[in-house]
C-alpha cells in the first residue's frame, strides 16, 4: 500500500489487511495526531486496508 504524508517521501508498505491504527502503529506515528484519508474521504483507525490502499496522513496542529 501506499502511505502519503505532507513533507515526507511517499512510503511503500506490504500489508495483508490491517486496520489503519495498526499501520500506523507499525509507523510509528501516535493516532491521536493525525486523520487519514482514503479517496478524498476521512476514514476511522479500525478501518481495514489492503495492499491495494493508499491513505494520506494529515499531521492535526494543536495550540494556542
Amino acid at each position: 500500500m501506499k502511505v502519503n504524508i505532507k513533507d515526507e517521501p511517499t512510503k511503500e508498505l506490504e500489508i495483508d489487511s490491517s486496520s489503519v491504527k495498526e499501520v500506523l502503529k507499525e509507523l510509528e506515528i501516535n493516532s491521536m495526531e493525525v486523520v487519514v484519508k482514503k479517496d478524498d474521504t476521512i476514514i476511522h483507525e479500525d478501518q481495514l486496508l489492503t495492499n491495494e490502499d493508499e491513505i494520506t496522513v494529515i499531521k492535526v496542529v494543536f495550540g494556542g
